[in-house]
């Protein structure tokens, strides 16, 4: 026996099928689970400010002409490195600086403005809107391009992209400004000096023209006009090598600006940078102009040997400048410039430095020469030395301002012919519909979820309910199943549920409506109590039971229904079976029957009535009842007094079948004394309310008092809800159609009792 219970609480494995019935007991934890999550996730996609993402891309180029000297970084670099300098740069403060700009003079100030609002700020300032604009820009560099790709996430469809095309301009304008700095520098200087000398020379022409007017001479002497022509010729020649000179130191102060923001003290290291040989050919260089300024002055042409002899030596010398200097800076910056960061940049603000070396030497010689030449026209005539100054001064103007005419063209075509490394390949266009949220998407992870959640619930609520459901868990418990009920439904009515439970005529057709091994026999549930019947009549084939008790765990678990309809269809087996009502505390039996509590058992233990004249018959032919009779202050004496003893010896005689409502085990002894006197015991367990636990301790008081405990009835078991009952199921169908017969005979019973 005790090998059959091990074996017996050994759990059955689980099926896919018991899990079929899990879901189903518990649907409404997951389809309430199922709904919430679904609609949460529904108003949050339906009700959150849509976002939509905008994006261009740009392709920069690593050749740049002079602009690649220094807007990119260095030839050195690795391709990397230079697309990671420019994304840093097109993400970086002062081009959303910038951006910003554009965007507060656009329509869409307002809307931006909100943005900033709703990120949390108390109010709008330029800060709040660069960094919400910062963080609303993304830039990704394309694997393996030059390209990146910049895209801005906003509100607004049109807002989204006009950030973006508006990045892309400030980009390229930078990009472009960068790349023409130096040669910008420059026009804006020759733009400034020729507007100048435009101004002088029409204040010298006018005052020529008015000088000749007022004195009436036309012209010089042929002599003097010579030395004028002279004169005008080195000067403008002076004014020439002074442009270039004052041009040179332009560019050169701009590229040393460039180089003071990457390298720090570096331009003021370079331009200290000497040695005794730097010293000796700066010297020999200064020499060299002035004796080429010197051969100007006697007239020679630029083809002339001496002259190209001169311009070679002066070239010579530059390149050895340059080269001695190179390697000295390059000594000094290998420390500090291991990449080579700036060095194209040092290089040649280094060769500019030697050329505006050589121009100021040249300049030097040509002011010699335009000096003598002047102190030999201070020899010349009062009258013919004013009308000389005049003259020179008009041929001087004309000349400088045709030579700075010329060189601004020049820069003018070479400013616009930088075009910057920045190449815009797409420009952004609204977007159509927004990246977030995803509301197709975030309604199918909500379903999902609410699904996943909803199941997990649904098992974890199974793990924690340790109540008894099916034959096989009150099995596991080593009680063996003499029968299993399938709840009994009770009929609706007309009147509300709340007014019907006030009503006495309620309460008594809703107890006699439990007997339905009366007023349905044929359906499933009376063939239930039947097999019942069987199984308890076969239990014992040795000793037949005659005396049985029938309680329960706890309350409100039928073991009183259950009692009534095994009496009912012992009867109807033509059994002459009295059922005994043993609950003296709280006792129902007298009214499942309609009939009178008292006199009853109470009365007949504890007074000197007959018991022959207290038992009443029922309706159902073959079954009597002794009802509770007067409730008394001490159940257990009575039901475990000899006189107790005596009745059930006088039952015995008279009947053949004799069965025993009770009180639950586990709230009072009642049952437990009672038993003892019996020839076994029944346990009636509710399927989905009694727990494995409650039982467990039932079973241990009765096996404690040493009750012959014969089995268990699995009660109120829902039959669509507990796999391995689908008989019951079948069954019921195949009865179908009793249920309003079975309300007219309780309705019947309830008058004629």
């Amino acid at each position: 026996m005790e090998e059959q219970n091990s074996i017996s609480r050994v759990q059955k494995e689980v099926s896919f099928q018991d899990y079929l019935i899990i879901l189903k007991r518990r649907r409404w934890i997951v389809l309430s689970a199922f709904l919430i999550i679904l609609l949460s996730s529904g108003i949050f996609s339906f009700t959150t400010q849509p976002i939509y993402e905008s994006s261009t891309t740009l392709m920069i180029e690593e050749d740049g002409g002079m602009k690649k000297e220094i807007f990119e970084i260095s030839s050195y670099m690795k391709q990397e490195t230079m697309i990671k300098n420019q994304v840093e740069i097109i993400k970086s403060r002062t081009l959303a600086e910038s951006v910003l700009q554009a965007l507060l003079s656009s329509p869409f100030k307002k809307v931006w403005e909100e943005v900033v609002l709703r990120k949390g700020a108390e109010k709008v300032n330029t800060n709040d809107m660069v960094l919400t604009l910062q963080q609303n820009t993304k830039v990704v560099p394309l694997k393996e391009t030059d390209i990146v790709q910049v895209k801005v996430t906003a509100p607004n469809p049109d807002l989204a992209a006009f950030l973006t095309n508006t990045i892309a301009q400030e980009y390229y304008k930078q990009s472009l400004q960068i790349s023409r700095g130096e040669i910008t520098e420059v026009r804006l200087f020759l733009e400034d000096q020729l507007s100048n000398t435009q101004k002088e020379l029409q204040q010298a022409e006018e005052a020529l023209r008015i000088y000749k007017e007022r004195e009436k001479v036309a012209a010089l002497p042929e002599e003097t006009e010579e030395l004028v022509k002279q004169l005008a010729s080195f000067e403008s020649l002076y004014n020439e090598a002074k442009t270039d000179l004052e041009s040179n130191q332009k560019r050169l102060s701009y590229m040393r600006n460039q180089l003071t923001e990457r390298k720090g003290r570096l331009v003021e290291d370079i331009s200290q940078i000497s040695s005794p040989l730097i010293i000796q050919l700066r010297k020999e260089m200064a020499n060299l102009e002035g004796i080429k300024a010197g051969y100007i002055a006697q007239g020679f042409p630029e083809d002339h040997p001496k002259m190209e002899e001169i311009t070679n030596r002066i070239k010579d010398i530059k390149q050895k400048l340059v080269k001695e200097t190179s390697e000295l800076v390059s000594r000094e910056m290998a420390s500090s410039d291991p990449l080579g960061y700036s060095q194209e940049l040092v290089d040649k603000i280094l060769i500019l430095e030697i050329e505006i070396q050589s121009l100021g030497a040249k300049t030097e010689a040509l002011k010699n020469i335009v000096d003598t030449y002047s102190n030999n026209l201070n020899t010349l005539p009062e009258k013919s030395l004013k009308l000389a100054r005049l003259e020179r001064n008009a041929k001087v103007g004309e000349n400088i301002f045709l030579m700075l005419k010329e060189k601004y063209e020049e820069s003018r075509i070479k400013e616009a012919g930088q075009i910057g490394n920045v190449r815009i390949i797409d420009k952004a266009l609204p977007p159509e519909d927004p990246i977030k949220p995803k509301k197709k998407i975030n309604l199918l992870l909500g379903a999902l979820l609410g699904l996943g959640l909803g199941l997990g619930m649904a098992f974890f609520v199974e793990r924690l309910d340790n109540s008894l459901k099916s034959i096989e868990d009150v099995e596991a418990t080593g009680l063996s199943i003499l029968g299993s009920i399938p709840l009994i439904k009770s009929s609706k009515d007309k009147k509300s549920k709340k007014e019907e439970e006030k009503s006495e005529e309620y309460q008594i057709k809703r107890i006699t409506s439990n007997l339905v091994t009366h007023f349905e026999p044929k359906s499933p549930i009376s063939e239930a109590y039947r097999t019942f019947r069987t199984n308890l009549q076969f239990a014992r084939l040795d000793a037949p039971l005659k005396t049985i008790l029938v309680t329960s765990s706890g309350p409100s678990e039928g073991k009183s229904t259950t009692v009534a309809n095994l009496a009912i269809t012992m009867a109807q087996m033509g059994t002459n079976t009295i059922l005994i009502d043993s609950d003296l505390r709280r006792p129902v039996l007298h009214s499942i029957f309609n009939l009178q509590r008292a006199p009853g058992l109470t009365n007949y233990l504890a007074g000197n009535v007959p018991w022959k004249e207290i038992v009443q018959k029922t309706p159902i032919e073959n079954l009597s009842l002794l009802t509770c009779g007067v409730l008394p202050p001490n159940p257990s004496e009575l039901l475990g007094s000899k006189k107790m003893r005596m009745l059930l010896e006088e039952l015995k005689e008279k009947y053949d079948m004799i069965l025993f409502d009770s009180p639950p085990v586990i709230a009072v002894t009642d049952a437990a004394v009672l038993s003892t006197l019996l020839d076994g015991v029944v346990l009636v367990s509710s399927s989905g309310s009694t727990s494995r636990e409650a039982l467990q301790r039932a079973i241990t008081l009765l096996e404690n008092v040493k009750s012959r405990l014969i089995g268990g009835v699995l009660n109120k078991i829902k039959v669509e809800s507990v796999y391995g009952s689908y008989h019951y199921y079948y069954y019921y169908h195949y009865y179908g159609g009793t249920k309003q017969k079975r309300k007219k005979k309780s309705d019947e019973l309830v008058k004629t009792t």
